[in-house]
């Protein structure tokens, strides 16, 4: 019986980052609206920003309670579910051409800032001032979103809607419980994560890069398929690379600022096809190169044609389960 609790609480932490993060994500870009913001400001910062909240009070509620490994799992693997879930049914089912010059931009910051933190993070350690450096990428990605934006005369269409003093109450109602939701939801997900780890025999680190990730990523797939409903593309795809530079950039340095020393990298001992490895980082050896495939993946071709490509998508979904049945079936990262 106690258990099934957990699991139950597990879920409902997930239905409530879920819902929380819509309800906030509605309200956010409501309220911009109404006073005055450039609609233009609002999708390269509030929609990439806010569709990442999850993640990121996932990561910080995982830090503040000693967890690093659920923190740095949870935020890669978003990162993976990303590209090698979202993006690849996206580029499955469209043909999409893209303004090589914007998204190879984008995408080029999106490589480098994944890179950058790998790098930092050799010694084991993601220290305050590296988290500082790495977090200047969020204002490189800014710039070029709202320049290449203007140049191109992009419009990120809000419906308009009569401000009226119930329009008013409602959506604060929902900007307020939205929150709430993602910080309730965020901590019953790494209490509960926590506990099942446990009782599966399984790393935090397993559970934050498959179930959670999955979970969390649920905002970005939702803003995807609804950009592919309305036939406007560039915003789901530039969606997923604003979300997974902020991955990086924000949650990781967040999660590294907020903790004493900075963001440790665990060591895992594990057993792969007979042979045993001893103190392996399987987050820089396994979770990022596997990432950082995924990105050339997405958007070397992307650039090189102009266009989104169907056998991106395919090879793209076929890493993401390659990926999840080598991380899970060999139990690499149990503790």
């Amino acid at each position: 019986m106690e258990h099934i609790l957990v699991y139950g609480l597990f879920v409902l932490g997930l239905i409530l980052i879920v819902k929380g993060g819509d309800w906030f994500v509605d309200s956010a870009i409501w309220i911009a609206e109404v006073t005055g913001i450039p609609a233009i400001i609002i999708g390269a910062t509030i929609v990439s920003i806010a569709t990442t909240l999850p993640e990121l009070m996932v990561s910080v509620t995982a830090s503040l309670q000693g967890s690093s490994e659920m923190a740095i799992g949870n935020a890669i693997g978003s990162i993976i579910c990303n590209i090698g879930l979202i993006s690849s049914l996206a580029f499955i089912t469209i043909n999409n051409e893209i303004n090589r010059k914007l998204f190879g931009k984008k995408s080029a910051i999106m490589i480098a800032t994944l890179i950058t933190f790998t790098v930092f993070s050799f010694d084991l350690l993601f220290s305050h001032l590296e988290s500082v450096i790495v977090l200047l990428f969020i204002i490189l990605f800014l710039y070029y979103n709202i320049k290449g934006s203007n140049d191109d005369k992009e419009e990120y269409t809000v419906d308009k809607i009569k401000i009226t003093s119930e329009s008013i109450t409602k959506n604060i109602i929902l900007f307020v419980i939205g929150a709430a939701g993602i910080v309730i939801g965020a901590a019953l997900l790494v209490d509960n994560g926590i506990i099942i780890a446990n009782l599966l025999g399984v790393s935090e680190a397993i559970i934050s890069l498959t179930v959670i990730a999955l979970g969390t990523s649920l905002p970005e797939l939702t803003t995807m398929l609804s950009s592919i409903k309305k036939k406007n593309h560039d915003i789901g795809l530039g969606n997923i690379i604003g979300a997974n530079i902020l991955n990086v950039a924000l949650i990781l340095t967040t999660t590294s600022l907020i903790s004493k020393d900075g963001l440790p990298i665990r060591l895992y001992d594990f057993e792969l096809f007979g042979m045993k490895f001893n103190k392996f980082a399987s987050t820089l050896k396994i979770d990022v190169p596997f990432a950082l495939l995924l990105m050339v993946i997405f958007a070397v071709p992307t650039v090189i044609y102009k266009k989104t490509k169907r056998w991106q998508g395919i090879l793209m979904l076929i890493i993401y389960f390659v990926y999840l049945v080598f991380r899970v079936s060999t139990g690499v990262g149990v503790l």
